[in-house]
């Protein structure tokens, strides 16, 4: 079973806390006009909002002490209107304030996702694409409150908070100086459980994160859990995993719930003192009645604006982890690029001189060790070896996933870390054995290669992969959606795919990566047949395994253990003893008996 015990998240430095909230000032300033009405609408609710005190004070003392009905009438008149005008401005500012939200949030994903993309391809080798989805997603949702709802809640109970502080002291220095006393005491289980609720709050997203990214696994390999039976072991596996997110989840919220409770209990115990000093100070004759109403909706006000910090606080501590895990993936370094372009009319010429390169996760091995080979224009490179002598690993160099540790890659004389990528991409065209495919239509699986491809250039592609037949027997035909993954096409269906999608971007260089070893022999010596012309106009390497594949190129490397063995044709390496004479006999001989049944 898979290890389920997570790592403990490092504690973020204190200037990233501090800065954590930088990333939403960019996509706030997009929209400078919307935020300055948001702002303003809060500050009018504020305002008309106090103003209710007034007309409260006028009711009591002017229409109810005095006994004027038109005074009770106009205070009346004053009440509804001030209502009125509230419900408008909290109408306008829940608008304004969503909309921003849903704005800026957006933005903020689309920065991150296109920060990703300009990642190294050793950043996904050793981070799961499903924690990176959380971040993307929940983290991001968890950004919206600050700028949404809980950013318009929390400056409208500031301004109420020190509004109804203002009016208070107007109202009753005394009783406002008894008041004020009392905050300290609020601040106090605000800074203590401030930092529980946002390390609880971290690791609980933290948690997410990896449960994300474990379904994410899962349903990729169904098949293989289903294969094997282990439907109850990860289960238990996922099970383990929410006993240990639920845990913290109930500390979070055990310190969140304390935290409102003790401010609340402070707050209106405290409101509950100064209004029995209030009463003292009207039985006195201090103070009317309508100004103790007055001054005791404003405490009221001041006091559930306080203590509705504490939830903002708690939320406040969410986002702030959320924060920190953003801005965390916008200040990793991207891909360092090159800045010079190929010549315009590229001939397909390649140089590898004394290549080394070990995995990042495995800097000490290497994979790939001495590798010199250089290739003419027009050439056809045939890579064999086992499994993990480091072929993949020289293609994955070629398109520039991974940078050699030493050694050096020439492209049509060019430096290959030196040239830029984008024209590095252009240059190749790889087909690897996995043929990955996208959630789409067989049509847009193609395209994807050459978006602006005409009609004749398509069905070139079409027919080179021998596609024909596949794309007659679809529903829909090249609109047929195939599932994810491409899940509705077989293994061979998929690689003739990625073939013809290789094609349409008409490459200098041609990269196969056992790109037909899913086909059967005959539909395999039919595709390749097809393909020929296509790579008789270009250079091509080819690792394989298929002895009809072999044969047709001018030139075959024998990988061992990450280094050149040999160099030569078939008949040269086959008078030669060593590990392509024993790879012939053994892998290469049983496919002449299949060729000779197709023939």
């Amino acid at each position: 079973m898979r290890h389920h015990r997570l790592k403990k998240a490092p504690p973020a430095p204190k200037q990233l806390r501090l800065a954590a909230f930088s990333i939403l000032f960019e996509p706030l300033k997009q929209h400078k006009g919307r935020v300055i009405a948001a702002i303003l609408t809060l500050f009018l609710t504020a305002f008309v909002v106090l103003a209710a005190g007034w007309g409260i004070r006028q009711f009591i003392d002017e229409g109810l002490i005095t006994g004027d009905r038109r005074r009770l009438d106009w205070a009346l008149l004053i009440l509804t209107g001030t209502t009125l005008f509230i419900a408008f401005c909290s109408y306008l500012r829940s608008y304004l304030v969503s909309w921003l939200g849903e704005a800026v949030i957006g933005s903020l994903r689309r920065k991150v996702f296109e920060h990703l993309l300009h990642m190294d391809v050793s950043f996904f080798d050793e981070n799961r694409p499903g924690e990176l989805t959380a971040r993307l997603t929940t983290d991001t949702n968890l950004m919206q409150l600050i700028v949404g709802a809980s950013f318009s809640v929390a400056m409208r109970n500031f301004l109420l908070m020190i509004g109804g502080i203002v009016m208070m002291f107007l109202t009753s220095p005394k009783l406002t100086l008894y008041t004020l006393v009392l905050i300290p005491f609020i601040l106090i289980p605000l800074l203590t459980f401030g930092n529980k609720i946002r390390h609880y709050s971290k690791e609980n997203q933290r948690c997410l994160a990896h449960i994300s990214g474990f379904f994410e696994e899962t349903f990729s390999h169904i098949k293989t859990v289903q294969g094997y039976g282990h439907e109850a072991r990860e289960a238990q596996y996922l099970r383990e995993l929410s006993k240990e997110s639920f845990q913290i989840t109930v500390k979070r919220i055990l310190a969140r719930s304390t935290l409102v409770c003790l401010v609340m209990l402070l707050a209106f115990c405290g409101v509950n003192f100064v209004l029995w000093c209030g009463g003292q100070d009207v039985i006195d004759g201090v103070l009317s009645p309508g100004a103790l109403s007055a001054f005791l909706f404003y405490a009221v006000l001041a006091a559930s604006s306080a203590g509705s910090f504490s939830e903002l606080y708690g939320d406040l501590q969410r986002t702030v982890g959320a924060a920190e895990r953003l801005l965390s993936l916008l200040s990793l370094p991207k891909r360092v690029d090159g800045t010079r372009a190929l010549p315009s009319n590229p001939r397909g010429i390649i140089a590898i001189h004394n290549v080394t390169f070990a995995y990042p996760t495995h800097p000490q091995k290497p994979v790939v060790e001495n590798f010199t080979l250089s290739v003419a224009p027009g050439e056809k490179i045939a890579i064999v070896g086992l499994s993990g002598s480091g072929k993949s690993t020289i293609f994955s160099m070629l398109m520039k996933f991974y940078a050699p540790q030493s050694g050096s890659i020439f492209i049509e004389g060019l430096n290959l870390k030196e040239l830029k990528s984008d024209e590095v991409r252009r240059y190749f065209a790889m087909v690897g054995h996995d043929a990955p495919l996208f959630s789409a239509t067989l049509y847009e699986n193609i395209l994807y290669a050459q978006p602006d491809a005409t009609p004749a250039e398509i069905n070139y592609a079409i027919h080179c992969a021998r596609l024909d037949d596949v794309i007659a027997k679809l529903p829909h035909g090249l609109k047929t959606y195939i599932g994810t993954k491409g899940t509705r096409l077989s293994a061979g269906q998929k690689q003739r795919v990625a073939l013809a999608r290789a094609i349409l971007h008409n490459p200098t260089v041609l990269l196969l990566d056992e790109a037909t070893n899913a086909l059967d022999a005959e539909n395999e010596a039919l595709v390749q047949k097809s393909i020929y012309d296509f790579m008789s106009t270009r250079t091509t390497l080819v690792i394989a395994h298929s002895l009809t594949t072999v044969l047709q190129c001018d030139r075959i490397v024998v990988m061992h253990d990450g280094k050149i063995e040999a160099v030569g044709t078939h008949a040269e390496l086959m008078e030669q003893e060593g590990s392509y004479r024993r790879f012939a006999k053994h892998q290469l001989q049983p496919q002449v008996s299949k060729i000779k049944r197709v023939s």
